[in-house]
């Protein structure tokens, strides 16, 4: 029988977060998130837009304007194994300042639906004067640079005298102007006990995995038995290089 991983227990917390919150999972992207805006006034005033979330009736408490609860409670943060495995065990996105336009951008409506009646001033003003009237900066996340801090804007790469790349860390990780940048498939392979091939795999964009899988992981299964048992059904999946028939060269 097999042992239990030491990571089992970051494995089902990810598997929680398939089961209970399905909407949050994306095996086809390292991480995203809706925007955030700096209000002017206010620093703490940090509202997201619903680029990857369905709804405009929702109103935003008070905690929710804070950054601490960003990254896992903030509407349409999504993940893949490796963003949730890095995510749930404290490391941060990188920010990145994006243009914020003058006049009210198409984001403007579901923003000004999302302010609460305690913002009634600032639901005026966003409505007459746009997003720069209560915005004072427009904020993105890059989750192919991963970082040990929060609150951490991507840094400029001294190597290459441009932003820091996902390609331009090493495995172990970079260290710079006192904080760590992690790949998100390096950090999430360590998070998760994995060699290289059993990152490879897990990681891969083209499987979806199902909440069991992982707890089944985390006991002890193999990873690629356990994909291939997913896929031999239908008579068409490789085990040695892990590729449809129709495009394997074995």
């Amino acid at each position: 029988m097999a042992e239990p991983r030491t990571s089992q227990d970051l494995f089902n917390k990810v598997a929680d977060i398939i089961d209970f919150s399905p909407h949050k999972y994306n095996q086809g992207v390292w991480g995203k998130a809706g925007t955030q805006y700096i209000g002017i006034q206010d620093a703490s005033y940090i509202m997201w837009d619903d680029t990857s979330y369905e709804h405009d009736d929702i109103t935003v408490d008070e905690n929710e304007l804070k950054e601490e609860t960003r990254v896992d409670d903030a509407c349409g943060t999504q993940a893949c194994v490796a963003g949730w495995a890095c995510l749930l065990s404290g490391y941060h996105p990188t920010m990145v300042e994006m243009e914020l336009d003058d006049d009210s951008d198409k984001w403007a409506g579901s923003i000004l639906n999302r302010v609460s009646s305690m913002f009634a001033d600032a639901q005026k003003q966003l409505k007459e004067g746009g997003l720069k009237s209560i915005f004072s900066r427009k904020i993105g996340f890059n989750y192919n640079v991963m970082c040990d801090n929060a609150n951490v804007d991507l840094p400029i790469n001294p190597n290459t005298d441009r932003l820091l790349q996902m390609e331009d860390i090493e495995y172990e990780g970079m260290r710079l102007g006192g904080n760590m940048f992690y790949r998100p498939d390096a950090l999430g392979a360590m998070l998760l006990n994995l060699d290289g091939c059993e990152a490879g795999t897990l990681f891969d964009g083209d499987y979806t995995w199902e909440a069991d899988d992982l707890r089944l992981i985390g006991k002890g299964e193999d990873i690629d038995e356990l994909l291939n048992e997913k896929y031999d059904d239908d008579g068409e999946w490789c085990s040695d290089c892990q590729m449809r028939l129709s495009v394997c060269d074995c």
